[in-house]
């Protein structure tokens, strides 16, 4: 009896240590596949010849990332505007609203440029890279890829975090190179 008692007590004295294990095992899964989307797309573009873009999208502590691949080699001419961008275009996506994601209490939010809430990447064929801060929607648009914008070391800046503790990720995008994780 004594036994069953000891063994009792040590699973509920281990039970939270193996809840918080599993939500930070999914902060993890979302920024790696966070990632490995962003690297997706960046290679993408190089090996099938098109401007690829990736929007990223905060609302609240949850971030949606889709990628789409463009119509040419130039992020101009792709014409990935709100109202041009085609489901059938998309390529991958993420999305931390999902109730998988809200569950384990998983947010995110868009740390480099501050304040942004909205952020577009291209990647072209040659590895060149552009971003905007708002939705390119015509052609005529300029896609911006002044470094001197996004602080110290040139990169945008995505933390994934559990929203109630825990260790933050740091996704970080430089526009000349591939993306990283940071703990």
């Amino acid at each position: 009896m004594i036994v069953v008692v000891i063994i009792g007590i040590v699973t509920a004295l281990a039970l939270p240590g193996v809840a918080q294990a599993s939500r930070e095992r999914r902060v993890q899964q979302a920024a790696v596949t966070f990632v490995d989307i962003v690297r997706e797309v960046r290679t993408r573009a190089m090996y099938r010849g098109r401007a690829q873009t990736l929007v990223i999208t905060q609302s609240g502590v949850a971030i949606r990332m889709d990628a789409y691949e463009g119509s040419s080699s130039s992020c101009r001419l792709s014409n990935f505007g709100t109202g041009a961008l085609d489901p059938a275009q998309r390529v991958a996506n993420l999305d931390l609203t999902e109730s998988r994601f809200a569950r384990d209490n998983v947010g995110a939010n868009i740390a480099l440029p501050s304040g942004t809430t909205y952020l577009q990447i291209c990647y072209t064929p040659l590895g060149a890279a552009f971003f905007s801060t708002t939705p390119v929607v015509t052609a005529s648009q300029a896609w911006g890829n002044d470094t001197s914008l996004l602080g110290i070391g040139g990169v945008f800046q995505i933390n994934v975090f559990q929203t109630t503790g825990g260790a933050t990720r740091r996704i970080l995008i430089p526009l000349g190179g591939m993306p990283r994780m940071r703990t």
